[in-house]
């Protein structure tokens, strides 16, 4: 090779170099929640959605006291889709900031014999279509009614991998979510905005009607109850030693990381 081609191959590196640095840098700086899950035109992703915390008001909207007895309220939440609820949370007792883990078990749960490893999940999965719309309502949880507290309704193709909190002014203050994809538990370390987000301040009718019925299926157990409640109580823990090989088989199942977290609930269910 001559110097003059030796010249004029140096000087070809020096400009290609840079341009591949430059698409390089490009490629590992686009947004993975908009490339991930989408490897061809017009894909849609499913993402694995759970509650992370909700802070509320320190009184209601008529700034009344949330119970008669001055204790916080008892949250819970619901995550509505397609006029479909596809999440329903435990509840969080006695809490101005409610806190929820993506694997629960309630009492409920066992008592109904309902335990596997689909329930032990508290995730709600969404496919992410743009202008498709998904809410959620927060709740105080009471014997027998659900007051409704405040909620938000999201487009699914706001949804990125990561965490995003929605503020208002509203009763319901503060609510982090977290998203991941294919049922990961484990969520990447970075914050995502959700700009076009609507405040409830009133829960929709797929809510207002759940709620309803829940308040007529609990006045109905309560009278049923009656003066059964040690029975009902002993029913409880013959429930959980019954449900306890489903319960290992839903451990095995899920990820090594939420392993303790579900033995320490089943530990506590059986010392209640």
């Amino acid at each position: 090779m001559t110097n003059k081609e030796d010249k004029k191959y140096g000087v070809l590196l020096m400009v290609l170099i840079p341009i591949a640095i430059i698409f390089l840098g490009y490629l590992f700086s686009k947004d993975p929640g908009q490339s991930h899950g989408k490897s061809r035109k017009g894909a849609s992703s499913i993402y694995s959605i759970w509650l992370t915390e909700a802070e509320v008001a320190p009184t209601k909207k008529d700034q009344s006291q949330w119970d008669v007895d001055g204790t916080a309220p008892d949250l819970s939440a619901m995550v509505v889709w397609k006029d479909q609820i596809i999440l329903n949370t435990v509840t969080s007792n006695d809490s101005l900031i409610a806190r929820w883990d993506p694997i629960a078990i309630s009492v409920g749960d066992v008592f109904q014999g309902e335990v596997s490893t689909s329930t032990v999940k508290r995730i709600a999965r969404i496919r992410s279509i743009k202008g498709e719309k998904f809410s959620i309502g927060l709740f105080d949880e009471d014997i027998v009614s659900r007051d409704y507290v405040g909620g938000w309704e999201i487009d699914t193709g706001e949804l990125r991998t990561g965490t995003c909190e929605l503020t208002s002014k509203g009763t319901l203050n503060r609510l982090i979510i977290s998203v991941t994809q294919d049922d990961n538990l484990t969520v990447p370390d970075r914050e995502f905005k959700i700009k076009g987000a609507t405040y409830l301040e009133e829960p929709n009718d797929i809510m207002l009607k759940t709620v309803k019925r829940w308040a007529k299926e609990a006045k109905e157990s309560v009278k049923e109850l009656g003066n059964n409640v040690g029975e009902k109580i002993e029913r409880i823990g013959e429930q959980v030693e019954q449900q306890r090989s489903r319960l290992e088989e839903a451990i095995k199942e899920t990820s090594k990381k939420t392993e303790d977290k579900i033995r320490e609930m089943l530990d506590a269910l059986r010392n209640k």
